[in-house]
């Protein structure tokens, strides 16, 4: 679902995780026991009284019009944000995130509870907000930028960037002098090689999101084996750098 996922763009903490050495069945893949289950824990049973899994964020009826992310039913931030702006930026940034980006801010940023819906704060001990440690914003000029269009134009006039409509997770880098792939090819931790980043990291409207690096379900690429749900989470294969940010940057 690559229009689903989560803020905590953290992407140099992905270099510090190893390479999954776990099989995919020794793993727990999903919300549950994952950052986003809040249904057995009794910090947030006392609001998600129902044990539900999915309902603190979704629901089948009556859900937001504007529908951020699929069945949206969590209250939706509205900022404001400072967003993310450097000289050697030339990606053309929204003026306050956009899509996919803002339900995951809507508990990142911390201006809204974890329990707050569109009919208003669960529970009967008022807002419950984010642990300080996940809180991302509203201030994002320190953070990885976000719901800007990424595609080939913006490859080629920033010179540092693969471009994403050819490029495929776990290819060489072939316009570096040391083009060892990033991925080994022998390497099954990601469900994504093999893919363009634009088929696997991209949302719909081909702008990078919180969901192009993290999975919020737990079930994409190496998410299951990542603790910030990371999508392609430890070192390339000759350990220089994370893999999650090398597959997108030349470096």
């Amino acid at each position: 679902m690559k229009t689903t996922r989560i803020l905590v763009l953290g992407l140099t903490a992905a270099a510090a995780l190893a390479l999954p050495s776990l099989t995919r069945a020794a793993i727990s893949i999903g919300v549950e026991n994952s950052p986003h289950d809040f249904s057995t824990n009794s910090t947030y049973t006392t609001w998600n009284t129902r044990h539900g899994v999915c309902s603190p964020c979704h629901a089948a009826h009556n859900t937001d019009p504007a529908q951020v992310a699929p069945l949206w039913t969590h209250a939706t931030t509205t900022g404001p944000f400072t967003m993310y702006s450097s000289p050697t930026l030339k990606a053309t940034m929204p003026g306050t995130p956009e899509g996919v980006a803002l339900a995951c801010l809507s508990c990142h940023d911390g201006t809204l509870g974890i329990n707050a819906s569109i009919s208003g704060v669960t529970g009967t001990n008022g807002p419950q907000y984010i642990a300080a440690s996940a809180k991302i914003g509203p201030d994002l000029h320190v953070v990885h930028p976000l719901s800007f269009v990424y595609d080939a134009a913006l490859a080629t006039t920033d010179g540092g960037l693969e471009n994403p409509t050819t490029y495929k997770i776990g290819d060489t880098k072939t316009l570096l002098t040391v083009n060892t792939a990033p991925v080994p090819s022998s390497w099954d931790g990601t469900s994504l090689t093999g893919k363009t980043i634009d088929a696997a990291l991209l949302d719909s409207n081909h702008k990078v999101q919180c969901t192009s690096c993290h999975d919020p379900h737990k079930i994409i690429g190496s998410a299951p084996s990542s603790g910030i749900l990371v999508k392609i989470s430890g070192n390339d294969v000759n350990g220089r750098g994370s893999l999650i940010c090398r597959t997108c940057h030349i470096k």
